[in-house]
């Protein structure tokens, strides 16, 4: 049963059922669930909050969880310490707030990689996870259920963008790292600015754009400032992580293991892409029925290969040849699995 954390008074209970007998699975306390996102988030409405519920199911009751949403347990960048400290028995991590913590997984938030949806570029995540050691090796401190991304990047703007013409000169917000690198290859200008932020800077024309999912062009109203969506741009994908304190599952009875890895590996990270990200895409419809008015299309075949020539294998080859100059010798061979070469 999903439950939220509050203070309760409960001595009289415990004189009256003192000498109750308990079985193992009322015994056992709820598993501590920290996420940043806050409980009425689309993701954790939508993503961590069916995940709770279907382990719980899948136990027969032998785990319970409480949910510590909005940083209530631990700070976003602090949630991977706090799951191996076991402050936080599992957690979902934006693994964009742990920069350098795992390069190679970095692999996956390069420009122009072929995938059109977070489910095919979360299967290729967990696989990479697999198959190669120095990109799982970061993880080892903590037991590792998921690995999944965002929904592709959207690029939203208040004129429309269809060639790589229109796109010269544009200021676009973005996050930091290897899409900073692609807008610049493109010839815009890449603005690093907090989200909260942009959809004034929208509003006052002090950019003319910016790289969101759905979920934010809803959550931020970024629709009432900029009409105009290009549903295709090559720029990647964030990525995410469900952790568990390992000392937290050697503890629990074999129902409970059995309940979380159904749900965990290939297969959950595949459901977490699906419901977490991919289910954003319905707020296009939901908007369209409130009488929003907004214009999206693709980019033709053609235009976005032009895209990807000059944004997306510069910087695969240059992500590629740094990571080895670090000393990841695995580099080139998980970008080539990134790229479908050798899965």
């Amino acid at each position: 049963m999903l439950r939220f954390p509050r203070l309760t008074l409960l001595l009289a209970l415990t004189v009256c059922f003192a000498s109750a007998p308990l079985s193992s699975a009322q015994a056992a306390k709820p598993l501590k669930f920290a996420e940043q996102n806050s409980e009425t988030s689309w993701g954790s409405v939508h993503g961590t909050q069916p995940w709770i519920k279907k382990v719980e199911e899948a136990s027969g009751g032998a785990i319970t969880f409480d949910l510590y949403a909005n940083q209530s347990l631990a700070k976003g960048s602090q949630v991977w310490s706090a799951t191996k400290k076991g402050i936080a028995d599992v957690s979902w991590n934006a693994m964009a707030t742990y920069p350098g913590m795992n390069p190679l997984a970095e692999v996956i938030t390069l420009p122009g990689l072929p995938y059109s949806t977070p489910m095919e570029a979360s299967e290729a995540l967990w696989k990479m996870y697999e198959k190669f050691p120095q990109f799982a090796r970061p993880y080892a401190d903590n037991k590792l259920l998921a690995l999944f991304t965002s929904d592709v990047f959207n690029l939203v703007s208040t004129k429309p963008i269809r060639t790589l013409e229109d796109l010269k000169g544009k200021k676009i917000r973005t996050v930091a790292g290897p899409l900073v690198d692609a807008l610049e290859a493109l010839g815009a200008i890449p603005v690093v600015i907090p989200m909260p932020d942009v959809y004034l800077a929208l509003q006052r024309g002090t950019i003319d754009g910016t790289l969101a999912s759905w979920e934010p062009i809803n959550g931020f109203r970024f629709y009432e400032v900029a009409k105009y969506v290009v549903t295709n741009a090559p720029f990647g994908f964030s990525f995410f992580g469900v952790a568990m304190n390992k000392k937290a599952y050697n503890r629990l009875p074999e129902a409970g293991k059995a309940a979380i890895d159904a749900n965990s590996g290939l297969a959950g990270s595949v459901w977490w892409a699906e419901n977490f990200s991919y289910s954003s895409r319905s707020v296009l419809s939901t908007l369209r029925e409130n009488g929003v008015q907004l214009e999206t299309f693709e980019l033709s075949p053609e235009e976005r290969a032009r895209w990807v020539e000059k944004a997306g294998e510069p910087i695969w080859e240059a992500w590629a040849k740094h990571a080895e100059e670090e000393g990841l010798t695995e580099a080139r061979a998980v970008l080539d699995f990134a790229l479908g070469k050798n899965q």
